[in-house]
Parts: C-alpha cells; sequence; structure tokens
C-alpha cells in the first residue's frame, strides 16, 4: 500500500471512530460503520439519521432549520443505508428530506425542500416566510455532479440523475432524468430488458 492509500485509511479510520464514540451523540442516529467527515457547515445535527455504512464525505454546507423567519420547524434529513453524499454538496431542510438506502449524490449538488416566496416586495426575498415540499430519492438512485433536486421531488427506485440537472416533480422507478428542467430521457423495460429512449 502506497503512501497515500495509507493516509487515506488512517482519516477514514479515525472519523470512523470519531462518528461512532463522539459524534452520534448530537445525531438523531447514527447506524453502524457509518461515517462523518469534516463539513463546511452542519447546523442542526440532531435533525439527522444516518444508516449502516452511511457516509458524509468532507466539505458539504448541510443546513437544517428548526427555525425561520420567526417560524418554527421540524427538520429531518435522513440518509440511507449504504448511502453516500460526496464533497460540496448544499443541502438545506426545514421538513423532509429522505434519501433511501444505496443512494450516489455526488459532488456538488444542490437539496432543498424550501422556497424562499417573493410575493411581498416590501420584505427581502431572504426574511420571507419559507414554503416547504418534502424531497423523497429512492432507493439505488444516483445523482450525478451538478444537479439541483427542488423542493417537492420524488423519485422512485434505480433512477439516474444526469449531471447539471434541474430536478422538480416526481418520477417513477427505472429512469433517467436529464436537462434543465428535467425531464425524464428512458425508462427500463423490463420486457425487453433493456433501457430505452422516451
Amino acid at each position: 500500500m502506497d503512501y497515500f492509500s495509507r493516509l487515506m485509511l488512517i482519516r477514514r479510520t479515525y472519523r470512523h471512530v470519531f462518528t461512532q464514540f463522539y459524534l452520534k451523540f448530537f445525531f438523531n442516529g447514527v447506524g453502524k460503520k457509518a461515517i462523518v467527515f469534516k463539513q463546511n457547515i452542519l447546523v442542526f445535527a440532531k435533525g439527522i439519521t444516518l444508516g449502516n455504512n452511511a457516509i458524509l464525505l468532507p466539505n458539504s454546507r448541510i443546513e437544517l432549520l428548526p427555525r425561520y423567519a420567526g417560524v418554527e420547524f421540524e427538520p429531518k434529513l435522513v440518509l440511507g443505508d449504504n448511502s453516500q453524499i460526496h464533497p460540496n454538496c448544499h443541502i438545506t431542510c426545514a421538513d423532509s428530506i429522505v434519501i433511501g438506502n444505496d443512494v450516489i449524490v455526488t459532488s456538488n449538488v444542490t437539496i432543498t425542500d424550501i422556497i424562499h416566496p417573493h410575493d411581498d416586495i416590501n420584505i427581502p426575498i431572504n426574511k420571507t416566510k419559507l414554503k416547504t415540499f418534502p424531497v423523497k430519492l429512492g432507493d439505488q438512485t444516483y445523482v450525478y455532479n451538478n444537479s439541483v433536486i427542488l423542493p417537492g421531488t420524488e423519485t422512485g427506485r434505480h433512477c439516474v440523475i444526469a449531471a447539471n440537472s434541474v430536478v422538480s416533480g416526481k418520477y417513477p422507478d427505472y429512469c433517467v432524468i436529464a436537462g434543465a428542467p428535467a425531464k425524464i430521457i428512458k425508462k427500463y423495460n423490463a420486457e425487453s430488458g433493456l433501457w430505452e429512449k422516451v
């Protein structure tokens, strides 16, 4: 094993021990072998539940908002078994973001369940009362780099979200979602065993 690989193994082992014997007391729940690396911002960790083998890789901005503009919230972020959030993601939650099992969220992805209304032009947009719409990513979903998952989005099982997509709405199992705004470009045909263009 080369020097770099040893260094990464030591770092991973340290973060695993640190997560299991210290950080878990600050989270809602931490599964076996879950690992949390150092984040840029981590707000209201007690609203976060990590499944077994879940990994939060370093340098993301993860903000759960228990209070905003004078309104109380009960934010919940769930990262399922064997799921990963890669570096430099931005997750903002005031209601519910549920990421299923075996989901990969790659680098620079944004996921949010909040909207800042801009109806009243006399109030700065960042000071208005939030509207929330829960987000759910189904098991085995893969979210590629630089995608934006907007409030109210739900994907089924084994979906692929292409890089740079802006995703809003509800999507069935076994589909490829791409574009800005995103749409389904492929679906899996169980009869032919093939992915077919839509």
